[in-house]
Formats: C-alpha cells, sequence, structure tokens
C-alpha cells in the first residue's frame, strides 16, 4: 500500500484515483497527523490512523473510519473529526474500541435479537414463526430498544406478572414459554448473553381450582351452536370462508389462514398439508367432500392470490384472532360511536376457533366413525394406526369420515331454517 503526504484539498479528494496496479492507497493530510484520504477501489474513505493513549510506538495504529465524501462536509469538516477524535485518544480514550461497543450494543438490542432470532426460525421452517414473534414482539415492546445484557431477570417476571395479574394466565404461560426459548437461543446460539435471564424462573404450581379450569377449558359446540356459527360466518368474506373451513376439516386456524391454492387437487378432492406446514411435523391430507368444493368456488377465484382465504388487508395470511373474534366484546363497549361487534357476539356463541376442532373430532365420534380414523382425519398420525390400516383402506374411511362429517353440518343448517350454502 502506497502512502503520500499532502495538504488534503476538496479540488484534490474530487480528483484523486487509485494508481495503476495498487489495491489500496492512502493521502495523508499534513495539518492533521494521521488523518488522510484512503483509496481502496472506487471508494474514498476520510481516515485516522492513531495509538491509544500511552500505547507507545511499538503498539499496532489503529485506523478509524470518518466518513466518505459523500456523507462529510467537505475536507474542513473531515479534519475537525479527526482533531475531536484525536482529543479523546490524548484523554485515554479509544474511538475505534467505543464504535465497537456502540455497534455491538446496537446488534444486542431485543428489537435486533429479535429480528436475528426471526431469521433463524425462517431458515429452520419453523411453522408457527410468525405467531411466536408477533407474541414476542408485543410483549418484550417495553425493552425493545435495550441491551439485552442489561435487562434483569426481574423485570421479565414483572411483564409475566403482570398478564397473570390481569387473570390472563393463559397469555402469561405463553409469553414465559416463547420468551425463555427466545432466551436459550440467544444465550447458548447466539452467544449473546452469558446466561438466561429467566433461568430458575417457575411456573407456581397450580391449585385445585386452577387444575378444574383448565380441564373445564375448550369444548365441542352442540349441533344448534353449529349451525349458528355456520350461518353466521358466510360465505361473503374470506373470513367467513375460513371459519366454514374449519368446520368441515377440523384444521387448526394457521393451517387455514396459511393454505395455498398450490395443495389444494380439486380434480382428486384432497388438500395434501407438507410436513413443514402442520403442528405436527407431518404431512397431512384432508378430504374435499361436496360442500367443501361449494366453498371452495365461493371464493373469488378470478382475483385470487396464493392463498385460499388471505386477508383482506395484506393479501396475505390472515390473523388477529383475537380482534376478529372478540370475545369479551371490546368492541361495543365504550366509545362514542358503535362499531360493529366481533364473530362471538355476532353469532351469539361463546367459542373459540380450537373449539371447531374439538367439535369436529367430536362429531365423528358420535356418527361412529372409528376412533382410529377419527384421529386420522384430525392429523394424529401415529406409527401404531398406520400399521393397522393400508394405504387404500385408510383413503377410502377418511373420504367416508370426511363425508359423512360435511352431510351432517349441512343437515343440520338446514332443520334450523336456513339454506346450506
Amino acid at each position: 500500500m502506497s502512502a503520500t503526504k499532502t495538504r488534503l484539498t476538496d479540488a484534490q479528494v474530487r480528483a484523486a484515483v487509485l494508481p495503476d496496479g495498487k489495491t489500496e492507497a492512502v493521502l495523508w493530510d499534513t495539518d492533521v497527523s494521521g488523518f488522510g484520504l484512503r483509496l481502496r477501489g472506487k471508494s474514498k474513505t476520510f481516515i485516522l490512523s492513531y495509538r491509544p493513549h500511552g500505547a507507545g510506538r511499538a503498539a499496532n495504529a489503529k485506523r478509524l473510519k470518518l466518513g466518505t465524501p459523500s456523507t462529510v462536509d467537505g475536507v474542513k469538516e473531515a479534519r475537525r473529526l479527526a482533531r475531536a477524535a484525536l482529543g479523546k485518544v490524548a484523554a485515554g480514550e479509544d474511538p475505534v474500541e467505543e464504535r465497537k461497543q456502540e455497534k455491538r450494543r446496537a446488534d444486542a438490542t431485543v428489537a435486533a435479537l429479535l429480528d436475528r432470532y426471526d431469521a433463524h426460525l425462517e431458515r429452520r421452517q419453523y411453522v408457527t414463526r410468525t405467531d411466536v414473534l408477533s407474541l414476542l414482539r408485543r410483549r418484550l415492546a417495553p425493552l425493545a430498544a435495550r441491551d439485552l445484557a442489561e435487562v434483569k431477570g426481574w423485570e421479565l417476571a414483572e411483564l409475566i406478572e403482570k398478564l397473570d395479574k390481569e387473570g390472563r394466565g393463559s397469555a402469561a404461560s405463553t409469553f414465559r414459554t416463547r420468551c425463555n426459548t427466545f432466551l436459550n437461543w440467544c444465550a447458548f446460539e447466539a452467544r449473546v448473553i452469558d446466561s438466561n435471564p429467566l433461568a430458575g424462573y417457575r411456573r407456581r404450581r397450580d391449585t385445585r381450582a386452577e387444575r378444574v379450569a383448565k380441564r373445564q377449558r375448550g369444548r365441542a359446540l352442540s349441533d344448534a351452536e353449529l349451525a349458528a356459527v355456520w350461518r353466521t360466518a358466510g360465505d361473503e368474506t374470506s373470513f367467513g370462508r375460513l371459519v366454514r373451513f374449519l368446520i368441515l376439516t377440523g384444521c387448526r386456524r394457521n393451517e387455514a389462514a396459511k393454505l395455498l391454492w398450490s395443495m389444494a387437487d380439486r380434480e382428486r378432492a384432497r388438500i395434501d398439508l407438507p410436513a413443514t406446514f402442520t403442528k405436527q411435523a407431518r404431512g397431512h391430507t384432508v378430504f374435499i367432500a361436496g360442500p367443501l368444493e361449494d366453498l371452495f368456488a365461493a371464493c373469488d377465484l378470478d382475483a385470487r392470490g396464493s392463498y385460499v382465504f388471505p386477508s383482506p388487508r395484506t393479501g396475505g395470511p390472515m390473523s388477529g384472532w383475537s380482534k376478529i373474534m372478540d370475545p369479551h366484546d371490546h368492541r361495543t363497549k365504550g366509545g362514542t360511536t358503535p362499531r360493529t361487534p366481533g364473530f362471538v357476539k355476532a353469532c351469539g356463541v361463546d367459542f373459540t376457533l380450537h373449539d371447531l376442532r374439538r367439535t369436529f373430532r367430536t362429531g365423528l365420534s358420535r356418527l361412529g366413525v372409528d376412533r382410529e380414523i377419527a384421529e386420522l382425519a384430525l392429523g394424529h398420525a401415529r406409527e401404531d394406526l398406520e400399521a393397522r390400516y393400508n394405504r387404500d383402506d385408510c383413503e377410502t374411511a377418511l373420504r367416508q369420515a370426511f363425508g359423512a362429517w360435511a352431510e351432517h353440518v349441512r343437515r343440520e343448517v338446514d332443520e334450523r331454517g336456513s339454506v346450506f350454502d
């Protein structure tokens, strides 16, 4: 690398070019020691070369990037920045080390690490990545700008306790689990913190009342309730069609929200969900009975994108379930203007979308479907079940199960005063 000394001017900076055969060169300034213009390829950068205070001439010099001609307002300003940095060096500071620490802190904020964690889960094709990151970003928002290494365990415990005090025990438990997994990744894979600040934090043991409440959580809808949900859903909206799809198939809400048209083979009357798509991390097939084909026909095929039930706002996967369902009717309580109620109030049935999956499973048993086939219809495949059914017999039985359930839903809706559509 060649080095030339001259009193730098703006004209010289504009005219400076890298000598032929050189990969790098520096035009050193005669006014400020260690200040110069580095030429590398077609790039030009103002730099400052210095040795830390007290290090002596035997120590290796450090180079501080001051900026480029496009980011610094001329040589005069670059020279001022160099003198300011030299003043710090004289005071015993190390500008290069300070900049490294600033970058480390910026890269180690909670928000930045959540972005890295998001990319990590995406590379692993983690099925519920979007939901996990949405929850973590929402709950950790008060700490987003903080260096994770400075976040204390008691601060995270306070966030969990706040959810618990609000009577949102399941939300507190879910956040604790998701956050603990994220922090373990930060400690043991990303290596940005020495230890997980939630290490040793354990969920308290449930009381008897809490255990009873958990057993009672979730239910199967009655036929009358199912008909009411079906009628309210309708087939005019993407969400309404998604609800009807859940009723007919017993799929999980995220499986429906992310369902792609490429997964549906309507000629063969089947939907094949890939292993990377389902919670059980294995493929699952849903067979299309008549009502489900009618539901697909109700979609706007001419304007459709990749998703079967796209978000009307983004065109991507649907989300925001709590706001759509609004089980506690926050929409119509308070405020000065009336708002459209959530789906729970609109249909008059207190339920969750996962209850439709329970209803599907319970309904198959009521219809006399073999227990093992009913489990396979939900995607609860096990080796012992697969060993008892060969491929052809299993498909035939599953088609019959999906068909019987679809006809049952059709009959119950029709008998309660609404034409099945």
